[in-house]
């Protein structure tokens, strides 16, 4: 009776371990006809899927395969297939994932991938990959949704690292700052390279120098010759102030990378560590490179290196210089203020102050320019006509020759009566009157008329000592 037993057992299982070897042979078959796009691949598809209509895992393997190969109808039509191999029908987890993956690789709608992942990660919580995948398709929807979701991975699968790929999230949606804050708690050492560009690029621009550096030079331990982790380093270097190391970077960066095309950000940068550590000659020959390369799309304008070649200049009491660069930042800025030319006219004062022969006719091109400045911008018509005769007095310090006196009283002729004076416009007032009182008393011998003047100050400032004096003389 037992040999009779064995017997039939023998049979049975002979008979399953046939069947098995078909169904993968014809499975494999399949799955070479797809990766080789075999003239009879839709019969050996047909064969595979007849043979396996009962499993899932085969199904599953072969839809990827023609995924891969781009047929997304027949790798859906196998996803299909699995979820009725599977008991209860429609639990096939793997199947979901790959609906996912052709919906967010071929579709149009994030909220559909999305929602095959859901499926996924319902029938398979500990798998992280269905969190991480629908956390990528709907970051285009919701970013902190995104970041939300793999919050709920990590509760299933507590060994995961969600800071990495939620600061990636946040970078792909332009979210520099919460990629950061993000980022800062990931593990530096098990970032890749893009984690590490990543990090460094949005520590970088949001200030967190430090850690820009930090990620650079972990970068740089992978790829020494890589010129974004270079360059990032000798910026970083450069805001940290540490001037020594941020030179050594320049040298790296130009003479040891690879693949590096310098662009006028890199001079620019280059210039502004010389200049600090006083090298002035390697200063403005970098740049000038920036002022060569310099587009119209270029991160920084035009301008910006214009008005930083004028500062420079004048730093070292080069006006002439000073006064070109500050003129060509003038004509190429787009939407100019009065401060902007102000900065023309202060350039003017300080030339006038640092060379006596020049000092008239500087002391008149500010004079000029400030009255142009009242002219284009009419709500700084009081400030100008002020800085004027303050110019002014520059030629006439004792005020004997009353150079300043017209534009005085265009201070007072315009604030006098104006009810809702602020404290700059009181201290303007109050020294207009100064200088008209002193006038009147001095040079006018009209001492009636200075005592007006030092009433009107004393309503302005009851404690301003001259005004008091000038009140007083009997």
């Amino acid at each position: 009776m037992k040999a009779i037993k064995y017997l039939v057992m023998g049979v049975l299982l002979a008979g399953f371990s046939s069947t098995a070897m078909a169904q993968e042979e014809e499975l494999n078959a399949a799955l070479q006809a797809v990766k080789s796009n075999a003239a009879n691949k839709a019969e050996l598809i047909k064969v595979a899927q007849k043979k396996n209509k009962k499993n899932a895992e085969g199904l599953v393997k072969l839809g990827r395969a023609l995924y891969e190969a781009k047929d997304t109808a027949a790798a859906s039509a196998c996803a299909n297939m699995a979820q009725q191999a599977v008991k209860p029908k429609f639990s096939c987890a793997p199947a979901w994932m790959l609906l996912g993956d052709i919906e967010s690789a071929y579709g149009t709608d994030g909220g559909k991938a999305a929602n095959y992942y859901n499926q996924a990660i319902h029938f398979d919580p500990k798998n992280p990959e269905g969190y991480k995948k629908w956390a990528m398709v709907y970051r285009k929807i919701s970013p902190s949704q995104a970041a939300a979701k793999l919050k709920e991975m990590k509760v299933q699968c507590p060994n995961e690292d969600i800071d990495a790929i939620t600061a990636h999230i946040y970078m792909l949606a332009g979210d520099e700052k919460k990629a950061y804050e993000s980022y800062s708690k990931a593990d530096v050492n098990k970032l890749d390279r893009g984690g590490l560009n990543e990090y460094a690029r949005c520590s970088y621009f949001t200030g967190h120098f430090a850690d820009a550096l930090k990620a650079s030079e972990a970068g740089l331990k992978l790829f020494p010759r890589n010129p974004t982790f270079t360059r990032l380093a000798m910026f970083s270097n450069y805001e940290l102030k540490n001037l020594d190391a941020a030179k050594a970077y320049i040298h790296k960066y130009f003479n040891e990378t690879d693949s590096m095309k310098p662009s006028e950000y890199d001079h620019f940068y280059a210039a502004l560590i010389h200049q600090d550590l006083g090298e002035k000659e390697n200063a403005y020959a970098q740049f000038d490179k920036a002022l060569e390369l310099v587009n119209d799309s270029s991160m920084i304008k035009r301008h910006a290196i214009l008005k930083t070649l004028s500062d420079s200049h004048l730093k070292d009491q080069s006006f002439e210089k000073a006064i070109k660069y500050y003129q060509d930042y003038l004509a190429c800025k787009p939407d100019l203020n009065s401060d902007d030319t102000e900065g023309l006219a202060k350039i003017y004062s300080k030339y006038a102050d640092a060379d006596e022969s020049k000092k008239t006719e500087m002391i008149g091109k500010a004079i000029a320019t400030y009255r142009e400045m009242g002219e284009k911008f009419p709500i700084q018509n009081v400030y100008a006509a002020y800085q004027c005769a303050t110019m002014s007095n520059k030629l006439d310090k004792n005020g004997e020759k009353g150079l300043a006196k017209a534009d005085f009283q265009k201070v007072v002729d315009l604030l006098a009566n104006k009810a809702d004076r602020d404290k700059s416009e009181n201290t303007m007032l109050k020294y207009s009157y100064h200088y008209l009182m002193t006038n009147a008393f001095l040079y006018g011998k009209n001492k009636a008329l200075a005592k007006e003047y030092a009433d009107k100050i004393l309503a302005i400032d009851p404690e301003y000592a001259p005004a008091q004096q000038i009140r007083d003389i009997k």
